[in-house]
């Protein structure tokens, strides 16, 4: 569609305009498609990276405050030491001076006895050879097996084997949580470990010293992500509740939740003495185990009570900041796209503009105005445009000028050839008509000779001259009627255009014609469709005829089809005496043949009339077999329809 003046011309359904404008789009929107969604991606990684290196930064800064809280309490460690060396020597007397087996000594007693060295709550404890509490006035240590913490294990034997005191550090019981002091004597005869341990927990309390808890609620009031943080130490794998291996858990300040991972994952971490994150156990939360290994010392739990923290992330910060950057960028893309929207349109418009120029000032020369000239336009390449539409413009007007002159000249000859074709077809109606009176006089004239001559056999006389003479006189009647029935035929050759014919229909129809005769047709042809002359049916006819005039007795003929290439061959056969190899070519020539010497060689022509050929092929002496080469376009079968 096209418009002039302030119409914009088009191509098909969209204008150039819009296809430029469309191209500059799809390209600004992939590209600020890539770009935005790379510094999403960038955001959102810089968003997670600070989550996650705030934690490593807050988890190893709390490493450090427990371990230096662990150490902070080796002032209230070294002030029992010395009661606890004085208790302990008068524990080991007592046991020997009483005679008895640790199962039947009277720990209560001795306790009363040692108790007043110190000004809080002790216990008595006796262990065996193996590392186990045989005897207690503490009964739920009663029995406790130290075999979970071998190295412990080793160290106890080393005291019982010895002959000092030994002193262990401020820790936590195993059974209830209390912060215990422990010091260790072994018995004279090395067969038993003498224990004393000073329960601190009432004093701590009363003092406020509370060091797990409090450094839990402080990482907990710096890091805006935590949503609770429990330490744990190793009593847990022999604590019947959990809890008690929480140093101070009745001052922490949040609700302690239950969590069927808890057991297998501080198994994990104590064993493997490794840090590692699990999912859960709320959506959009995270916990760290992480591990906190204890400071080495002297004491004789050094590195029994390594501790883990349990610190539960909630990711919903996280995923706030990045949904609320994915919206930033995705305003910031559509604004892109909508400013990238007004430049395409304003570039467009000024590329095409030119283009639209052009395009007008050629519609006026298109509707006949030649001498219209092309309108300046700006850029090179536009000028290079116009001088070389200016020059074809100069060219169409010339060639228009000859191509007037000349169809001038081929109107004056169409009516010329017009004219011809009228006279010849004219001409042609006559002789038509001249023939076929002709013909007709003829044949009327051939009867009354005829019949005269069937009066005169009658009259003349019976000898062998005479027969012979007579024979002669009938051949020449016969000869003379069938090249008359010839001249008719050959008449009607081209007249028509050419038509698709059945070749099974024809042999079928064709066949009849010759009912008197017994012969077996094989029709193998499968449909086959040949586009000749109307008179494509004389074919099949004079072949059909000339098998039973010349091949002396025959009894079958065959038709079959092949495809060689891109022509369609197909072979008519009979099992008669066959044709002569020096006939092979001679039998198509006009007049050649015992009879008229019509037969073929009318075939042949009809069938030249739409560029079939045809050849005789079989071997002397077994049948006559024609073979008709029908090119491609000339031929098909019925199943691939028309």
């Amino acid at each position: 569609m096209s418009r002039s003046g302030d119409k914009q011309f088009q191509y098909g359904q969209y204008s150039l305009s819009y296809h430029i404008m469309l191209i500059f789009l799809i390209i600004g929107i992939i590209c600020t498609s890539i770009i935005f969604a790379y510094l999403f991606h960038v955001e959102s990684d810089s968003i997670e990276s600070e989550f996650f290196l705030s934690q490593r930064y807050g988890e190893e800064a709390l490493i450090h405050a427990i371990q230096l809280a662990d150490q902070s309490l080796s002032f209230y460690d070294n002030a029992y030491n010395q009661p606890l060396r004085l208790a302990l020597l008068d524990y080991q007397n007592l046991y020997h001076q009483s005679g008895k087996s640790p199962e039947e000594l009277d720990l209560e007693g001795i306790k009363e006895k040692v108790a007043g060295y110190f000004d809080h709550p002790i216990d008595l404890y006796i262990f065996n050879s193996s590392g186990v509490i045989i005897a207690s006035t503490f009964q739920p240590d009663n029995g406790l097996d130290f075999s979970f913490a071998p190295k412990f294990k080793e160290r106890l034997n080393t005291i019982r084997l010895g002959d000092s005191v030994a002193f262990d550090a401020i820790v936590t019981g195993t059974k209830l949580g209390e912060e215990r002091k422990y010091g260790y004597i072994p018995t004279r005869d090395h067969e038993y470990i003498l224990e004393i341990g000073i329960n601190l927990q009432e004093f701590f309390e009363k003092q406020g010293i509370s060091k797990y808890p409090r450094l839990a609620r402080w990482y907990k009031e710096t890091q805006q992500d935590i949503e609770s943080v429990w330490i744990f130490d190793l009593t847990f794998n022999q604590a019947t509740d959990i809890r008690t291996s929480i140093p101070g858990f009745s001052v922490y300040p949040y609700e302690f939740v239950d969590r069927t991972d808890r057991i297998d994952n501080l198994i994990t971490a104590f064993g493997e003495k490794k840090s590692f994150i699990v999912t859960g156990p709320q959506p959009n939360q995270i916990t760290k185990y992480l591990y906190i290994p204890q400071i080495k010392s002297s004491t004789v739990s050094s590195g029994l009570f390594d501790k883990v923290a349990e610190i539960v992330y909630s990711s919903e910060q996280v995923r706030q900041k990045t949904e609320k950057a994915l919206l930033k960028n995705i305003l910031n893309a559509l604004m892109i796209i909508a400013l990238l929207c007004l430049i395409a349109f304003f570039i467009s418009r000024y590329v095409t503009r030119p283009v639209y120029q052009i395009i007008e000032d050629i519609e006026i020369i298109a509707d006949g105005d030649y001498d219209h000239p092309i309108r300046r336009t700006k850029g090179f390449e536009f000028r290079r445009l116009e001088a070389s539409i200016q020059k074809m413009v100069g060219r169409l007007k010339e060639d228009i000028i000859s191509i007037r002159q000349k169809t001038d000249e081929l109107n004056d000859e169409l009516r010329n050839r017009q004219f011809a074709e009228e006279s010849l077809r004219a001409a042609n109606h006559k002789l038509s008509l001249l023939g076929t009176i002709t013909r007709h006089d003829l044949l009327n004239q051939m009867s009354v000779v005829s019949s005269g001559f069937d009066l005169l056999e009658d009259e003349i006389p019976v000898n062998e001259q005479n027969i012979r003479i007579l024979a002669m006189i009938r051949d020449a009647l016969n000869s003379t009627s069938d090249i008359i029935l010839f001249t008719r035929i050959y008449e009607q050759m081209g007249v028509d255009k050419p038509v698709w014919h059945s070749v099974s229909r024809l042999i079928n129809e064709t066949i009849k014609n010759f009912s008197e005769h017994s012969l077996t047709v094989h029709d193998q042809t499968n449909g086959l469709l040949v586009y000749a002359d109307p008179m494509f049916d004389r074919v099949i006819y004079n072949l059909i005829e000339n098998s039973l005039r010349h091949g002396g007795e025959v009894s079958r003929i065959s038709c079959d089809v092949r495809i060689d290439d891109t022509f369609a061959i197909l072979t008519y056969s009979d099992d008669g005496s066959g044709v002569p190899a020096a006939d092979k070519e001679k039998i198509f020539a006009r007049g050649y043949g015992k009879n008229t010497g019509l037969g073929l060689f009318l075939t042949r022509e009809i069938l030249s009339l739409t560029g079939i050929e045809i050849r005789e092929t079989e071997t002397p002496g077994e049948g006559a077999s024609f073979e008709l080469k029908i090119p491609q376009g000339k031929w098909r079968f019925e199943d691939a329809g028309k």
